[in-house]
């Protein structure tokens, strides 16, 4: 343990050279700085001197900036820190990974007020050209590009789990209030659950059994034996070439695994969908009214608009419209155990190959919505995976779960997507800042141009002592 310690200063400095060096393009990480993690490895290793912050000791993690980390701003992709504005308190979900050891590397970048109305200054590492996805999409190209092993983020239809696909990356949505929404701006908005994103399920998986207190429910007991899993009618409709073979290759590779998987005649019913957009209108307008009074110079023309959708709504509309989604949410369940579905499989996105350009943000946040948007109407579980890799990028698919616990979904979820040996980078375990660095000096130089003077280098020494310490030299 020890000499793990002792390698992992220099790893950070490794890593947050490549920020620097490759993230000016992709720009996923908000104003990455030395001594914020600085900061963060002073804190650990004061954790680890006390005998705590062993489970994810070193694991490096992106916070989407909507999410209040105590010590950094709060933007949600204006230019005023609204954590402070809104008097949130820090993020207990942060808090508890801190707790097990995690190093917030910086915020993740973010549509304005997580708005796919807001302009999105997030690149695809796939190539600058191709569509990245929703909100939480630092966070998800991040984790694909080696910044961080883990991200923090929120999905309010599909806006976790869509750029992880389209990424490449794992992608989960939990019920809401699995994990803690305390701490966020707009946390409470219906339909919307704060979720995780990994390089694989197996990763996501593992946070939750290292840092259980990241959970405010419990994950269950994961069923073992054959699952019934049912692929919707929808899931088929309007794809692409790519997700379709995708789609096919987990129908194959689930029914190797001992599953059943048959098709089903489940739809997301129009008058959900109606009722799911006039409940999360009137809280985003219940939300934003005294902010967009007080500061409404702070919004983009755009997503204020989008805002004012819900200011027509009364409080009885909006009541009304909660109370039959609960009855939705009823029947639809009723509907997949009468044929005794335990999961739905479906495409993560219908076109992942969508570029910038070829329609409007907000019609490609829409178009590749399509099946991400039924766990928010309904409130389920959902995981998107990378499932196979291709010349053109990593193909991935979706487990809904339905009649089981988180734990089920996560553990078939692990089962079905890509062996490592076809995945670019190693799991969030072996990621860990310490191991990237097994076998380089401990005393290592690095340049760092964005936050030391000319000339000014970092020096990392590990002294008797245990404590990871750091020093300034001039050369």
């Amino acid at each position: 343990m020890l000499a793990e310690r002792q390698r992992l200063p220099a790893a950070y400095c490794v890593l947050f050279e490549k920020i620097v060096r490759e993230d000016s393009a992709l720009r996923s990480l908000l104003d990455p700085a030395w001594s914020w993690i600085e900061k963060e490895l002073a804190r650990l290793d004061a954790r680890l001197n006390a005998g705590a912050g062993h489970a994810l000791a070193g694991v490096s993690l992106g916070v989407k900036d909507t999410i209040v980390v105590d010590g950094l701003p709060t933007r949600a992709g204006t230019a005023v820190d609204l954590g402070e504005i809104l008097s949130l308190r820090p993020s207990a979900a942060v808090a508890a990974l801190q707790a097990a050891g995690a190093v917030v590397v910086a915020k993740q970048a973010t549509h304005q007020f997580g708005s796919s109305a807001g302009p999105a200054a997030t690149r695809s590492p796939r190539g600058l050209d191709y569509y990245a996805g929703g909100s939480t999409v630092g966070g998800a190209v991040a984790v694909a590009a080696g910044f961080t092993a883990l991200a923090l983020g929120t999905d309010g239809a599909g806006s976790l789990r869509k750029p992880a696909a389209l990424a490449g990356v794992a992608g989960l949505r939990p019920k809401k209030a699995t994990i803690c929404d305390e701490g966020e701006v707009n946390g409470g908005l219906f339909g919307q659950s704060t979720g995780l994103i990994a390089r694989r399920a197996m990763d996501i998986a593992a946070v939750f059994e290292r840092c259980p207190a990241l959970l405010r429910a419990p994950l269950g007991a994961e069923r073992l034996g054959p699952l019934v899993i049912g692929v919707p009618d929808f899931a088929r409709k309007a794809i692409a070439p790519s997700a379709e073979q995708a789609l096919d290759a987990a129908v194959g590779k689930l029914v190797q695994m001992g599953h059943a998987v048959v098709s089903v005649p489940l739809w997301i019913d129009a008058a959900a969908s109606r009722d799911f957009q006039v409940a999360m209108n009137f809280d985003n307008w219940t939300f934003h009214a005294p902010l967009l009074a007080a500061h409404g110079d702070i919004y983009v023309p755009a997503v204020a608009a989008a805002i004012r959708a819900g200011e027509a709504i009364s409080s009885h509309e909006a009541a009304a419209a909660k109370r039959r989604l609960v009855d939705h949410r009823t029947r639809f369940l009723d509907a997949a155990a009468a044929r005794g579905i335990d999961l739905l499989l479906t495409p993560s996105v219908p076109l992942p190959d969508a570029r910038i350009g070829t329609a409007s943000s907000q019609d490609l946040a829409a178009e590749t919505g399509r099946f991400t948007v039924l766990a928010n109407i309904y409130d389920l579980d959902s995981l998107s995976l990378p499932l196979m890799q291709e010349a053109e990028g990593t193909r991935s698919v979706m487990l809904t779960g339905l009649g089981i616990s988180l734990a089920t979904l996560l553990g078939c979820g692990r089962r079905l997507e890509m062996p490592y040996d076809q995945h670019r980078r190693s799991s969030l375990l072996r990621a860990n800042a310490w191991t990237a660095a097994r076998s380089r000096a401990i005393v290592k130089h690095v340049r760092h141009p964005s936050n030391a003077s000319a000339g000014q280098a970092r020096r990392f020494t590990v002294r008797p002592s245990n404590a990871i310490t750091w020093s300034c030299n001039r050369h």
